[in-house]
């Protein structure tokens, strides 16, 4: 839901329409969020460390560096050959969509999900 309203909030900024394509797009930035976050929370959730910080860090720590280079960066460089393309669809909808949505997912995901397991989590 957090990824959603900060890619709604991007999508003003980038001037991005809201239509099909635009909506469809937001609808994917739910699964690739839940695809990022949901190492982490495995890991958080099975962690045999003592106390919500150290659960947090030890699940960053073995899981970070793999949604970093494996998830992230197979995605950037997808994402990052669409902005040569020659048609502004491509560009607008793909490029920079899916671009602000893995820099969000990836912020979410290695900076504010192991911050709020750390305060809330069990």
């Amino acid at each position: 839901k957090a990824v959603v309203s900060t890619q709604s909030t991007g999508m003003v900024y980038l001037d991005i329409p809201l239509n099909a394509i635009s909506l469809v797009n937001l609808l994917l930035s739910v699964g690739i969020a839940v695809e990022f976050s949901a190492n982490i929370v495995q890991a958080f959730t099975s962690s045999k460390e003592t106390g919500r910080a150290n659960k947090a860090r030890a699940a960053l720590t073995r899981t970070g560096p793999a949604i970093v280079s494996g998830i992230a960066m197979t995605n950037f460089v997808g994402v990052v050959v669409l902005a040569a393309a020659k048609s502004q669809l491509f560009v607008v909808f793909y490029f920079r969509m899916f671009f602000t949505i893995n820099v969000l997912c990836v912020a979410h995901t290695i900076v504010f999900l192991p911050a709020f397991l750390a305060f809330l989590g069990h």
